[in-house]
């Protein structure tokens, strides 16, 4: 006769206690006596009993809802120097994508403003701990100096940019070398041959330098004639843009600012005649007037909340040693801004 599976019912039978003893001695309760405890693993180990793990986080699940009826809270945190709703289109989407993400999986969000004024980080922390808010995610940050110091011992985050990283936190982010490589492809496969590529010092650092390392590989094989310097200022201002194009003389400007476009038609170019634009991983979405990479913000927020709750259903707060980085990667999208191919006249 085929022997029944080891369960906590059997080790119950065999140490003649209940079967809710068995579950707690095996979870170190202090309710059950030190001896009881051991005598009640020491069967289970003799009938080879394994714990069942979807079961496991089911009755985990369920013990942490019967200590509280509310929906769980997830901290939505602004580490720039500007408020909501002054943030960029981009930080915007992401905030809109983990909002929804949460609200479809049960979660409640809260907006925190770490430059709040009057408002310290710690006072911060000393809140969310209050509250009991373990799960973080953290905004876009404009910079290195908005990066700030968080102790990590009770919390679990992500990071949905790369300068973010530098918390600790697992990532999310824009695959920012992927979006310069799909910009620029789509701009040679139709026959530009001089691109143009501005950004401020600012983005450069949002990105990890990885647009400028794509550019400095495309550049290396392209002719020397045809390498253009990029634009890199710590701000871009209209006559400055102007100046450069002019100077320079692209065949198309590639620009994550998305502003240029109608700087340059203000100042007087024939866009797509005289020269063409693309915008790389703007945050807005057109009705086709301007070509762009689009990146999907909005999926990088769901993405963050997916990748917290996997992390709080297993309660593993703390620092990470390895974090994790996912990168969300960017599509080409037509518009009237970039001229059609050119055909070739056959022989």
């Amino acid at each position: 006769m085929r022997k029944p599976r080891p369960s906590c019912k059997t080790i119950a039978e065999a140490a003649g206690v209940s079967r809710m003893t068995v579950s707690m001695a095996l979870r170190d309760h202090p309710r059950v006596a030190p001896q009881t405890r051991e005598r009640i693993k020491r069967i289970a180990e003799e009938q080879g009993y394994t714990p069942d793990p979807n079961l496991t986080e089911l009755m985990r699940y369920l013990r942490k809802r019967d200590v509280s009826k509310e929906e769980p809270v997830i901290a939505i945190l602004n580490g720039q120097r500007k408020p909501l709703a002054e943030l960029g289109s981009s930080s915007l989407l992401v905030r809109e994508g983990a909002v929804e993400r949460a609200e479809h999986l049960g979660f409640k969000t809260e907006d925190f403003w770490l430059h709040e004024p009057g408002m310290r980080l710690q006072r911060i922390v000393q809140i969310l701990q209050a509250r009991g808010i373990h799960g973080l995610v953290v905004l876009p940050v404009g910079g290195l100096d908005d990066v700030f110091l968080l102790p990590q011992e009770d919390f679990m985050g992500v990071a949905t940019c790369g300068v973010a990283a530098r918390l600790g936190f697992n990532q999310v982010h824009p695959h920012f070398y992927q979006a310069m490589h799909v910009g620029i492809s789509n701009l040679t496969e139709r026959g530009f041959e001089r691109i143009g590529f501005c950004l401020t010092d600012r983005e450069d650092i949002r990105s990890n330098h990885l647009y400028l390392s794509y550019l400095l590989w495309h550049q290396k094989n392209i002719p020397e004639s045809n390498r253009i310097a990029p634009l890199l200022l710590d701000e871009i201002g209209r006559n400055q843009l102007v100046d450069w194009v002019e100077e320079e003389r692209p065949d198309v400007v590639l620009s994550p600012n998305s502003q240029h476009y109608h700087w340059l038609k203000a100042a007087g170019f024939d866009i797509p005649n005289d020269i063409s634009f693309a915008a790389l991983a703007p945050g807005l979405v057109t009705d086709g007037e301007i070509a762009q990479v689009r990146v999907g913000y909005r999926k990088i927020g769901a993405t963050a909340i997916d990748v917290l709750k996997t992390k709080l259903a297993h309660e593993q707060l703390g620092p990470t040693d390895n974090p994790a980085v996912t990168l969300i990667r960017g599509e080409w999208n037509e518009g009237s801004s970039v001229r059609k191919p050119r055909k070739t006249v056959a022989a």
